[in-house]
């Protein structure tokens, strides 16, 4: 088990940029998901040769007590347990070790999610990258539970992978295609600047799509459309130099499905989207749960919450 990571003040964590990325975090419940997320985390370190952490949480158990309910953690749990997790957690990381990568593991007990936060503030990551999921798909790490919580109170980006079906795993993040769904408010900036970032250091193509729901209408005037496709241009042009090729686009219709369409006819590796509303909003939460492909969640406002 590797050496504690000093720990960074909260105002280092807020101020300092996304990219690129040199430190990942990679929380695991030893699940499928979970392996599909060591994966995820060794494409998206290769480029920059960023170093993993990997990361178990013995976590708090809840029982019944009578007419009520108790919560304690495994505080019993003694070292010689701790030391067996942290091995097996060195064997669940091996792709990290066989693609040339540096990598330290942590087991810690208590809460999943503070436990996750504390060790990205820690070890200073620039992203988190966990399953959707966990053991059974309907357990601990279920989209709303861990995975929402991280996404809620992170200060960085947070990479939502699925698990997918045997053989049709689709392009890395880092050699497909990005697709980066904005809404065209303040709180997107932060969101396009970071997918035109990182379509620039890993050399992938960008498509930037806004979907219009036209107040539930399935269709908007060609009038209507040119001046969001002029908003959006000049919103890409102010966010830094552009990836190439660098693709926008404006559609209409329900946001989720308008999404999940796009990137599945344009096949990408990654769906780039921003948060809302104190965490994962309605059309990421959906774009999360159904998308084949990674989902990476970017706070709208330094410190994880929104502007």
């Amino acid at each position: 088990m590797s050496s504690h990571v000093p720990a960074h003040t909260t105002t280092e964590a807020a101020t300092r940029p996304f990219l690129p990325i040199r430190r990942i975090l990679c929380p695991v419940d030893f699940s499928e998901w979970s392996r599909e997320a060591v994966d995820r985390a060794v494409d998206l370190a290769r480029p920059t040769h960023a170093e993993i952490t990997g990361l178990f949480v013995l976590s708090c158990v809840t029982a019944s007590a009578g007419e009520g309910r108790s919560t304690s953690c495994t505080e019993d749990a003694d070292e010689s347990m701790i030391s067996a997790v942290a091995e097996d957690l060195e064997e669940f990381f091996d792709p990290v070790r066989k693609a040339g990568l540096t990598l330290h593991v942590f087991v810690k007990r208590g809460d999943c999610v503070a436990r996750i936060l504390e060790q990205a503030r820690e070890t200073e990551a620039d992203v988190v990258v966990m399953g959707t999921h966990g053991r059974t798909g309907l357990e601990r790490w279920v989209l709303g539970s861990v995975t929402d919580g991280v996404v809620r109170e992170a200060s960085c980006p947070v990479l939502a992978v699925p698990r997918l079906p045997a053989g049709s795993r689709s392009p890395g993040p880092v050699d497909g295609r990005i697709l980066c769904a904005v809404g065209l408010s303040e709180r997107s900036e932060r969101t396009l600047s970071y997918a035109l970032g990182l379509g620039r250091s890993t050399g992938a193509t960008v498509t930037v799509v806004h979907v219009s729901d036209a107040a539930g209408s399935p269709s908007v005037s060609a009038t209507c459309r040119n001046k969001l496709a002029r908003k959006l241009h000049a919103a890409v042009l102010t966010s830094g130099p552009q990836p190439r090729p660098c693709a926008e686009m404006v559609l209409t219709g329900q946001a989720h499905r308008e999404i999940l369409r796009l990137a599945e006819a344009q096949p990408s590796g990654l769906i780039v989207m921003g948060t809302q509303d104190r965490g994962l909003g309605a059309t990421a939460s959906r774009v999360v749960r159904e998308a084949k492909a990674p989902v990476l969640i970017v706070p709208s406002a330094p410190d994880g919450r929104q502007s």
